[in-house]
């Protein structure tokens, strides 16, 4: 299993067992007086969970807890763990609590971590050449956010991008120049310039698992729509 880019067996630890369960998730309704049917409304997704224990082995009894706590640094913000053993794409983790089992011998310990989070996959595109409309079919289980990429093949003005009926208006764009609206970290850059004030949106981009529609006010850009899709 690799952490953040390091293997455990840096740390001289294995990963014994890895358990998921997904979000606990109720229905947001409610029952006005007298109806006789029920009134919905959206229901937010929370996190899944997932349970790990690592065996751990050091030198001696000095040696293992100072691994120990350099392997715990990992976790003081959120993490990205891959080649979870019996698990498919990556692992994006906020560690909720941890404990430690001692063994027979002192050099040895087992270490159990439960995790918040979610997987999800490489990054997959939709591309949109000089269209007038366009569908993108999202992989995943939750919404995810996503990143829209215009490159202009003539100067525009005003060119609105309308993405499940959400419009996003670039102010003006010359021919050959790039804007990317980034949904995943909330910036906007043309050029690598900030440009935050160049689009018109009231809400960052985002896909739905499934069927995503798109409209373009002219054909005059290239558009690529990039996402990483998200997993219950």
């Amino acid at each position: 299993m690799i952490i953040n880019g390091i293997d455990v067996r840096r740390y001289g630890a294995t990963l014994l067992t890895a358990e998921t369960k997904p979000p606990k998730m109720t229905a947001n309704y409610e029952m006005m007086s007298k109806a006789l049917l029920p009134t919905e409304y959206d229901t937010d997704i929370p996190l899944g969970s997932m349970t790990m224990t690592i065996y751990f082995r050091g030198k001696n009894r000095a040696t293992l807890e100072r691994t120990m706590s350099s392997f715990m640094q990992n976790f003081r913000s959120s993490c990205i763990m891959e080649e979870i053993r019996g698990f498919k794409g990556k692992y994006k983790g906020f560690l909720a609590g941890d404990d430690y089992e001692k063994t027979l011998e002192k050099e040895k310990r087992i270490l159990t971590l439960e995790f918040d989070g979610f997987f999800f996959d490489d990054e997959a595109e939709g591309i949109f050449d000089q269209e007038l409309e366009g569908k993108l079919y999202a992989e995943g289980s939750r919404d995810t956010p996503c990143i829209i990429e215009v490159t202009a093949k003539a100067d525009l003005t005003n060119y609105k991008i309308t993405l499940n009926g959400e419009p996003y208006t670039i102010e003006s764009l010359m021919d050959g120049e790039t804007i990317v609206i980034n949904g995943k970290t909330g910036k906007i850059t043309k050029e690598g310039d900030n440009a935050f004030g160049s689009v018109d949106l009231w809400a960052f981009p985002k896909l739905k698992t499934g069927r995503n529609d798109l409209a373009f006010s002219t054909n005059g850009a290239r558009v690529t729509v990039r996402y990483s899709p998200m997993w219950l």
